[in-house]
């Protein structure tokens, strides 16, 4: 056959290559400029509210002050250990913070976010009313520059008891609003039985109109607080929050279930709040001063449907801001700035950068390269690198066992597809945990970074029962547990239950974390000794959220942080098995129900922590999880940035950090 592709052909077949090269490259140079003229315009209506503000002091007779503001004659509580650091003889102002993360965002938009980047993210941009003090862990005043809780719990109870005597009606139950629709009626007419026996709850009673409160606390806001476009943060903006969050149309069950327990927040005068409680709740404090304020003529113009696709809607009072608060994309670099308008003490780093990175492995060779500026390592790693002359002499190293600090865990998913599994059976879950070897999981995968859990409170919490000890690896145990429960081995060397399926199970773990999957392998050969076939399966971060999120898996391994008081109710309580809810593994105990919801109603220290512990022994008892082991924080820094310093809670504010101009590395 003749071939008849000649020289000319071939010309053109480059030349038309050529063109659509610099088609896709003019395509991709447009992008960028559009990113960068809505960033100049930002700037601009930036600029243009600056004037503004200028004019109308002018007008008045007020000499302008400058757009850079720090903290008024009230200095906030949170303040002084900033305005510490800036007295230190060789502080300066400058130099950026290069951060690194093996996963990639998804969005920045709060709320609809659900992973820990992003969060850390908002918390620069995004201030709550109230902080604790990294040394004291007592509460300091943020946007709140005062405030004030009473409570009115005696007068509450004597309400409630009299409704408790009161019996519920049916008609009652099948008002409420997670009774199962009629299309259901299987489902509805075991609501109804299971509700009329167990009577009026105190949320139930708390909702009603003639409850009294049972508590008000009340806030005033800082006179001087303003958000990062210039507009004052006002009462209006609080009042806005809470109702954004708890609109059932805005994408966040997480925090609606969180906030459920006030019944109002209204403004009292422009800077002032009153904050209703239904119930008694041993945070009240914390819960309504960690509300955090979003600026309601920005969130506001969107809606609902908007606000849960964005990806990018950001804007707060912080001391950082995105270069622009609403056109951030998935794939685009992070990127804060200090903001020029902030209320109170700047910061001294002026920016922070947020690199992704596609695993662990990339991640770690960034930081060994000096292209990022701090590393959360692993065990395997961090003792690697202090082996290192080249890191150790250029880094600081930390390690720190934090009074918050959370666990790892393995969820066993108890009902899928509307149907119970294998692990809605207890002994299954008993077994489960007698097969892992918790202190060789400790050794081999966190090299001893790391103390057992016997359950969902931090060690250092008076909320842990010590008579409560860890299961022991015992094979023995386990298999006879699992024969109880119908699961024994019929002459193959494999678990079958009576109808010959045999017992296996994939262990879902996020992608992208060779420690993760180190310790998801060693589960795997651990639980082939008590016969169990595992699948160990590696998802991608967004794909394993939403696994989680569908509860579509079997068993589940991730992490968990703890508080100074952990409140459990959002992970363990039955309420949260709902669509989006935390007890994605469906566990429900009615006795675990009734001793949380009394430990939340109880005000009284002693008392509750009892409540706390028989919790613990509840949890231990039915292991929801296999609660796994509190590891320690590992982290290596660039050494040019001083005063940073271990405290209770961990490391302390990156905002009082600083670099001395002679080692800064950044510049513009």
């Amino acid at each position: 056959m003749e071939n008849r592709f000649g020289v000319k052909d071939f010309v053109l077949f480059v030349v038309l290559g050529g063109i659509v090269v610099l088609i896709v490259l003019a395509m991709l140079q447009f992008d960028r400029q559009w990113d960068s003229v809505q960033e100049i315009k930002h700037k601009l209506d930036q600029q243009a509210v600056d004037l503004q503000v200028m004019q109308q002091q002018i007008s008045r007779g007020v000499t302008p002050a400058s757009t850079q503001t720090t903290a008024n004659s009230t200095v906030a509580p949170s303040e002084k250990r900033i305005l510490a650091a800036k007295a230190m003889p060789d502080y300066s102002d400058g130099d950026w913070m290069i951060n690194g993360q093996s996963a990639r965002f998804a969005t920045l938009t709060p709320l609809v976010s659900g992973d820990a980047s992003a969060s850390e993210v908002q918390s620069y941009v995004i201030e709550s009313l109230l902080t604790r003090d990294p040394v004291t862990l007592e509460f300091q005043g943020v946007l709140a520059e005062s405030w004030a809780i009473k409570d009115n719990s005696i007068e509450w109870r004597a309400y409630a008891e009299k409704r408790r005597a009161v019996p519920l009606t049916p008609d009652e139950v099948l008002a409420e609003k997670d009774c199962p629709p009629a299309d259901k009626a299987a489902e509805r007419d075991a609501y109804l039985k299971e509700r009329l026996a167990e009577g009026r709850t105190d949320d139930n009673i708390g909702a009603e109109p003639d409850c009294p409160p049972a508590a008000i606390v009340t806030f005033k806001l800082r006179d001087n607080a303003k958000f990062s476009d210039g507009k004052p943060v006002t009462a209006d903006d609080l009042v806005f929050s809470y109702d954004f969050i708890m609109n059932p149309a805005i994408d966040a069950p997480r925090q609606r279930a969180y906030f459920a327990r006030m019944r109002s927040v209204k403004k009292l005068g422009p800077r002032e709040v009153e904050i209703v409680f239904n119930t008694p709740y041993f945070e009240a404090l914390g819960l309504a001063g960690g509300l955090e304020v979003m600026p309601k003529h920005f969130y506001g113009k969107f809606a609902p449907e908007e606000f849960n696709r964005s990806t990018g809607l950001l804007m707060g009072s912080g001391p950082y801001m995105p270069e622009t608060p609403e056109g951030w994309k998935p794939g685009n670099q992070v990127r804060l700035i200090r903001n020029p308008r902030y209320w109170a003490t700047p910061s001294a780093l002026s920016r922070f950068v947020y690199r992704e990175f596609t695993n662990q492995v990339a991640l770690e060779t960034a930081f060994r390269n000096g292209e990022i500026d701090q590393f959360g390592a692993p065990p395997e790693t961090y003792v690697a690198m202090k082996r290192d002359p080249k890191i150790a002499e250029r880094t600081h190293q930390y390690e720190y066992q934090s009074a918050i600090g959370g666990y790892r865990y393995i969820a066993w998913n108890q009902q899928r597809g509307g149907a119970p599994t294998k692990f809605a059976d207890k002994r299954v879950r008993q077994a489960m945990t007698l097969l892992i070897d918790q202190q060789r999981l400790i050794n081999e995968v966190m090299l001893g970074f790391a103390v057992p859990a016997t359950g969902p409170f931090n060690p250092q919490s008076k909320q842990v029962d010590p008579s409560v000890k860890p299961y022991p690896y015992d094979v023995e145990r386990a298999l006879k547990l699992l024969a109880e429960a119908g699961w024994s081995d019929r002459g193959d060397g494999t678990l079958t239950n009576e109808q010959g399926q045999p017992f296996e199970l994939t262990l879902t773990y996020r992608s992208g974390s060779p420690n993760y999957e180190k310790m998801a392998l060693l589960v795997k050969d651990m639980l082939a000794r008590g016969k169990v076939r595992v699948i160990a399966n590696a998802q991608e971060w967004s794909i394993f959220t939403t696994k989680l999120k569908n509860k579509d898996f079997d068993a589940i391994t991730l992490g968990w942080t703890a508080g100074i008081e952990t409140d459990i109710f959002q992970m363990f309580h039955s309420s949260q098995m709902i669509a989006g809810g935390d007890d994605f593994m469906s566990y429900k105990n009615a006795e675990l129900d009734r001793t949380i919801a009394q430990a939340r109603l109880t005000l009284d220290e002693d008392a509750r922590l009892k409540l706390w512990q028989q919790a613990h022994r509840i949890l231990h008892e039915d292991q929801p999880y296999t609660f796994l082991f509190f590891p320690k924080s590992l982290v290596l820094m660039d050494k040019r940035f001083a005063n940073v310093q271990t405290v209770p809670l961990g490391l302390n504010s990156e905002r009082e950090w600083f670099v001395p101009r002679a080692q800064q590395r950044w510049t513009n």
